[in-house]
């Protein structure tokens, strides 16, 4: 099975090239399963799911059309409509990517549909181990919030028990924005009551 490096620098390169042929600005980052642990929970994941913003007109179709050209055969390429993928509750426009011979994890490309996430994107940062950008915990935070899977839950529990003060107040003002300020509550309801008077 090929690195999370290696995987990560097969997307990369494609929205680079995305970049130079359209003349638009396009903007990639690390969500998901891997980007919680790179930011030091621990956990296991297959998949690789990313986050991806670019100011093409019908940036989800524009991309998959271009993955299609860009990327090696051995890689096959499903677009889902966010209206269409009803088990998706953030409803996302989705590409994903198969390598058909197993040796790449299957790869999620979200696209982004909400403003904060956007400004997530903005503030990704690159990480040395991987040379590529990964979003900032809030931004993630909140993504898995509206998620709202089993595992989801699990990442913004383990997440709330260590993150910073700042970070958490930051939390607190995206969660509202996407209409989830309740349901962080009841996440901290899980954690130790010094940890909960910081979000209150």
């Amino acid at each position: 099975m090929k690195s999370i490096s290696d995987t990560l620098n097969v997307i990369r390169s494609a929205a680079a090239e995305f970049e130079q042929e359209t003349h638009k600005e396009a903007l990639i980052a690390l969500i998901g399963g891997y980007a919680v642990i790179f930011h030091g929970v621990e956990r296991t994941t297959l998949d690789i799911d990313v986050c991806f913003y670019s100011e093409e007109k019908s940036p989800g179709v524009s991309f998959y059309r271009f993955l299609k050209k860009f990327l090696s055969t051995r890689f096959k390429l499903r677009f889902l409509e966010a209206s269409k993928d009803l088990s998706d509750p953030l409803k996302h426009d989705l590409i994903i990517i198969d390598d058909v011979k197993r040796e790449y994890p299957k790869i999620d490309v979200l696209l982004v549909r909400y403003k904060w996430e956007l400004e997530g994107l903005r503030q990704a940062k690159f990480i040395d181990k991987l040379s590529f950008p990964i979003m900032p915990l809030p931004y993630l935070l909140t993504m898995k919030l509206k998620a709202g899977g089993r595992k989801d839950e699990l990442d913004v529990i383990e997440i709330l028990k260590w993150m910073p003060a700042r970070e958490m107040k930051k939390t607190k003002e995206l969660a509202k924005k996407a209409g989830k300020k309740n349901h962080m509550r009841k996440r901290m309801s899980f954690l130790p009551p010094a940890r909960r008077v910081i979000f209150t």
